[in-house]
């Protein structure tokens, strides 16, 4: 266990994503930050033709980047229960703590600086539930104006 946590060695923020109307009749983008945790972050290398890899495996052309964490950190998100099917029927979201809707951003400097990924997949490293490997696409550059 100790000679994976060097590498988590950036602060990401979890972000659920919402939509607040704005005065235009559109919609303003933002998100919830839901946690904050440490997290390792890798380019995703292209190999052959231009097709992409991970660690063997092919993967969408549009992921960019792999983030590492650890499981127990993020293991309190989905534990919330909701209203399901009936009104004395309860239900659990979901089983992955990380969810393919959820955003992060790696912080740069500041919490309102940095960089902005939306999730792709999880996956659990090995099978042994104690890292999470995240396949992400890089969206935009925030807190600085640029698109990336």
């Amino acid at each position: 266990m100790s000679w994976l946590t060097p590498q988590l060695s950036k602060r990401v923020q979890i972000g659920n994503p919402t939509q607040t109307p704005n005065d235009d009749g559109g919609a303003d983008f933002s998100f919830d930050v839901l946690m904050t945790i440490w997290m390792g972050i890798k380019p995703v290398s292209y190999v052959g033709r231009g097709a992409k890899y991970i660690r063997g495996e092919q993967v969408n052309e549009a992921i960019t980047h792999e983030f590492k964490c650890r499981s127990i950190a993020v293991a309190s998100l989905g534990r919330e229960f909701g209203a399901g099917f009936g009104e004395g029927f309860r239900f659990m979201p979901g089983l992955m703590a990380l969810k393919s809707d959820y955003f992060l951003f790696l912080q740069s400097g500041s919490t309102v600086k940095g960089r902005l990924f939306k999730i792709h997949s999880v996956t659990d490293q090995k099978e042994q539930r104690e890292y999470l490997n995240i396949s992400a696409e890089e969206i935009e550059e925030r807190g600085t104006g640029w698109p990336v």
